[in-house]
């Protein structure tokens, strides 16, 4: 018989893989090789067909076939450096090893262990195939998690790490390609990918930094994706909504029954009704994305906190592993978080780790003072590190007195040091004014990381209060306070500083914040620190009188309006507000100082509803002149409810 009627019995027969015994199928194989050497390929492409065939079909290769296939190939891997022989790679690379079914459980051990195996001497043997295997394995990493069956891809990959030490400048690109993508993919495909990523930094710490910022790259997608989906909604509804019974599949199949009810009666006023369901649709669609988008972050955040809870301790600090995950993890905050537009949870990675050493929280304070003092960083960053540093110190539980008295110190002598330098360019701005000078000087947006630091102590003094009074059993002389013989009783002179600056001509308190101002306001004159109603009543009046166009301003005031509102969204971001994350928010709350915690008595609030509200906006301010005119007669009518407005999450 000659070869070739021996290769075509051989291909004829393989039709039904049960007539083949081990040794034969082993016999097929070396045939097969032996074949392509005199440039017939057919058995090859025969073996390729079949592993290329659906698994359940009869036509597919089985499993102790696919193992006889795999040991003739890892004896055989140079042979395989042939042109012919890349449909069978890549047919073997694409087969889906660890969904088998229904096969003897020993029987599908050796099966993946050979398939394992194969890989590994592939890439070693024949390097031109090295990408693709390491496509094949990160891009499975989205289907299991690290403790089940992606376990062998990870011993695979520290293998192939090994042999080929340069294979690891080729990696980061390929997690990247193989990212799942943020909104199309399910939240068990993109946990089970974060949650590989972390394994990968178990035995790969080069790649520390490449893959945190791919996982914060992904968080912050959502992040900004979810804040756009919750703009239009209050507190309330957004607490609910996440955190609330799941009902909305009940809901949108009852209404996808009317419509149809609806669609059958009437067709003729159908316009006016598609527009209800249309509407409807979108809102249970919106409903639906909010949920996933929240739920999404929610697992990730949760997974690496989680992940990296174990990382921050003394004896990982001290052996420096824990040092070069923090300095990784700071770093890309700065360079990913920081300058973001308003992220409302990712942020609280940094939150969380850093209160579990007080090295930490230092070197957290450290970076952001130094972005929001720094001339060479762009305003806008600086105003967004001078929120962090507030909003930080506001609410981190586990800082120390020292800590917090240490930031308030340093950003009272720093805007001391402003006025001193700058006061008189307000002088300027109204000199100009006054003669009508039609030169382009800028307004008080000029001044705005002044006020965005003044704002910080407001906001730091309604949650610290109690931190910043002086310990009654130390000497005046060991207080932290800038001038140590001072009588006063607070830190700093806090009050003697905050009665002095709240009548610079700055005017700080018409620029901040106005929830935050009147809780201040409240608060001071409650503590006795200062009074600043009358100073609010001064500027709500000239407000409306502005808006009003009843008078001619002062020179002083006028454009200052208009220029307020340029920077006011600034002013109102509070970075560590609470998270509406529910797993996260159980984490965070640990060490996360509430407003119930520090909010004053309620037992004042019984006349709030003749206070003034500090949500109300310039443009609301037009009814009512005569409110304005009464109004300094009625101080005492400010201490409203409005102190359970600085965080209406904090319930």
């Amino acid at each position: 018989m000659t070869l070739n009627n021996d290769t075509a019995a051989s291909t004829t027969a393989m039709t039904n893989d049960d007539e083949f015994t081990e040794k034969m199928y082993s016999a097929y194989v070396k045939s097969a090789f032996a074949s392509l050497e005199k440039d017939d390929s057919l058995q090859i492409d025969t073996l390729t067909d079949k592993i290329n065939a659906p698994i359940d079909s009869s036509e597919a290769i089985t499993i102790p076939h696919f193992s006889i296939l795999l040991k003739g190939l890892i004896n055989h891997t140079s042979k395989l450096d042939d042109r012919a022989c890349n449909n069978l790679i890549f047919a073997i690379l694409r087969y889906k090893w660890l969904v088998v079914s229904g096969i003897d459980q020993e029987v599908y051990t050796t099966f993946i262990d050979l398939y394992a195996h194969f890989l590994t001497v592939l890439v070693s043997t024949l390097p031109k195939f090295l990408t693709e295997v390491l496509n094949k394995l990160v891009r499975e990493f989205e289907l299991f998690d690290s403790t089940t069956k992606s376990t062998r891809h990870h011993q695979i990959l520290q293998k192939i790490l090994r042999y080929i030490p340069t294979s690891i400048n080729m990696i980061p690109q390929i997690l990247q390609a193989n990212f799942p993508h943020h909104i199309s993919s399910s939240t068990g495909e993109i946990i089970n990918y974060v949650d590989n990523l972390m394994q990968v930094l178990t035995y790969c710490s080069e790649l520390q930094f490449s893959i945190w910022q791919l996982i914060f790259e992904c968080c912050i997608k959502l992040d900004v994706e979810l804040q756009n989906e919750l703009d239009d909604l209050d507190d309330d509804e957004i607490e609910e909504l996440i955190n609330g019974k799941d009902d909305d599949a009940e809901l949108l199949e009852v209404t996808e029954e009317e419509e149809e009810g609806e669609a059958k009666e009437e067709e003729a006023d159908s316009d006016d009704e598609e527009m209800g369901e249309v509407e409807w649709v979108d809102s249970a669609t919106s409903t639906r994305s909010i949920k996933t988008l929240a739920s999404k972050l929610d697992n990730i955040m949760h997974l690496l906190l989680t992940k990296t809870s174990n990382s921050f301790t003394t004896e990982e600090l001290n052996n420096g592993n824990g040092v070069t995950l923090f300095n990784t993890i700071n770093s890309l905050f700065k360079s990913h978080i920081l300058p973001t537009h308003f992220t409302k949870s990712i942020q609280f990675i940094l939150f969380r780790i850093t209160q579990y050493q007080q090295e930490l929280a230092d070197s957290f304070l450290v970076l952001l003072i130094d972005v929001a003092f720094n001339p060479n960083e762009i305003v806008e960053k600086r105003l967004k590190a001078m929120q962090y540093i507030s909003s930080y110190i506001a609410r981190a539980k586990n800082l120390s007195r020292h800590q917090i008295v240490f930031i308030v110190s340093y950003l009272m002598g720093w805007l001391n040091k402003y006025i001193i330098e700058r006061e008189q360019e307000t002088f300027d701005i109204e000199n100009k004014q006054k003669s009508g000078s039609q030169q382009q000087t800028g307004g008080m947006e000029r001044f705005k990381l002044f006020y965005s630091a003044f704002q910080a102590l407001l906001y730091i003094f309604c949650f610290r209060h109690e931190q910043l009074r002086k310990d009654p059993s130390q000497s005046t002389s060991t207080s932290t306070s800038t001038t140590s013989s001072s009588s006063s009783e607070w830190e700093c002179d806090i009050d003697k500083f905050f009665q002095r600056v709240i009548i610079v001509k700055f005017n700080p308190l018409k620029f901040c914040d106005e929830t935050v101002v009147y809780i201040f306001a409240k608060l001071a004159t409650k503590l006795n620190v200062c009074y600043c109603y009358s100073i609010i009543e001064h500027n709500k009046r000239e407000r409306m009188l502005q808006t009003n166009g009843s008078i001619v301003l002062p020179p002083s005031a006028v454009g200052n309006f208009k220029q307020k509102q340029e920077f006011l969204d600034l002013e109102a971001y509070f970075p560590f507000d609470p998270l509406v994350l529910p797993m996260c928010k159980k984490l965070v709350g640990q060490n996360y100082v509430e407003w119930s915690e520090v909010n004053p008595d309620e037992d004042d609030d019984e006349d709030s509803a003749s206070g003034s509200h500090m949500e109300d906006d310039d443009e609301d301010d037009e009814d009512d002149d005569d409110e304005s005119d009464d109004s300094d007669d009625s101080d005492d009518s400010e201490d409203s409810d409005d102190d359970d407005d600085i965080d209406s999450d904090d319930d």
